[in-house]
């Protein structure tokens, strides 16, 4: 494909986005060149639009919730074939610190992301190694291809509780993450509750997921969980709201030896009850992004039907419209809950 020129969509600085023409990257040896069909729109994507994504720098290509058709196979590449579909796997991990001799290369001290700190998805054409894109095992439409990286990260964290069935889990913040999160802990059998103080995700969470979601500002909040825990506390609490004011609380919603999960990103300081938290012996953990096993995970169960993808989005754009789209998006009275753009 050597010669050719693509289109690509360039976030300049906050809410000011340009189209600029490039040349179609190079397919280089362990590499797939890939022709790109639906990029997802992530929470921290509208941030970065926003220009308050603390990671992200401008100018960049966003969208690392990409999903395409092979265009190129790069010498040396085995497994792959052109035309077959794949999803973006966006950590670029060094390869060489302790955390990625591990196995940890989502949490890689030195780790970039397509969208982030390379540029991503939203260009007609996008090449990355071999070891970055994911071959789906059956025909579907791009844009549920796309969604399959949010679902990894609630993948990643519900692994780290090492759920049973019946354990009871909250699931703080109703987002596409929070979601995400609940949906995953029910593959292990779980019962989920899911908080939120809007009412329109709570509503959202019900009618389209059958999640029960509560009010945690309600009076009678207490009272609920009481009910749905049988007069006990959580099992386990995966908190999506990188709100300070709720990751300060959520070890008292679970009982002794509970575990703690926290995945969205607070940039203050957190503060804890020393003594009481001390006496839960509660297991705290942090998850960032996700690896191959989530992914592998979630293909399983999207596979089985336990995940419907599409069921996120709620708004489209065109790729050639998306320069105008994005920037209203981030406003609250959009009413986005998932945004996907389309080539």
């Amino acid at each position: 494909m050597g010669g050719g020129r693509m289109k690509a969509l360039v976030l300049d600085r906050a809410n000011t986005f340009r189209y600029e023409e490039r040349p179609i990257p190079q397919c280089l040896p362990g590499q797939l060149l890939v022709r790109m069909e639906a990029v997802c729109i992530c929470g921290s994507d509208l941030h970065a639009i926003r220009g308050d994504q603390p990671l992200f720098s401008f100018p960049r290509v966003i969208g690392h919730e990409a999903a395409g058709r092979v265009a190129e196979v790069g010498e040396g590449v085995r497994g792959f074939s052109v035309g077959d579909q794949v999803c973006l796997m966006p950590c670029i991990p060094c390869g060489t610190c302790r955390a990625c001799q591990r196995g940890r290369t989502n949490a890689c001290a030195r780790l970039n992301l397509y969208g982030v700190h390379q540029d991503g998805g939203l260009q007609e054409y996008h090449a990355a190694p071999a070891q970055n894109w994911l071959k789906t095992d059956r025909p579907a439409p791009a844009q549920e291809i796309a969604m399959l990286e949010p679902l990894t990260i609630g993948a990643h964290a519900a692994a780290k509780l090492e759920l049973a069935p019946g354990d009871r889990v909250l699931v703080t913040g109703a987002g596409p993450i929070g979601i995400s999160c609940a949906l995953n802990a029910q593959t292990y059998g779980a019962r989920v509750l899911l908080s939120d103080t809007n009412p329109g995700r709570r509503a959202f969470a019900a009618e389209r997921f059958r999640l029960l979601a509560l009010d945690p500002l309600d009076e009678h909040f207490t009272e609920q969980t009481a009910q749905f825990t049988e007069d006990s506390l959580f099992d386990a609490v995966i908190d999506t709201t990188a709100a300070k004011a709720s990751m300060e609380q959520t070890w008292r919603w679970i009982g002794q030896g509970g575990k703690i999960v926290f995945v969205g990103i607070c940039g203050g300081t957190l503060e804890l009850d020393g003594l009481r938290f001390h006496l839960k012996e509660p297991s705290l953990f942090v998850t960032r992004n996700s690896t191959r096993p989530d992914y592998e995970r979630v293909m399983n169960f999207w596979r089985l039907g336990a995940f419907i993808p599409r069921q996120f989005i709620t708004h489209q754009a065109a790729f050639d419209d998306a320069g105008q789209t994005l920037a209203a998006w981030t406003r609250p009275e959009a009413g986005v809950f998932k945004g996907v753009v389309l080539f």
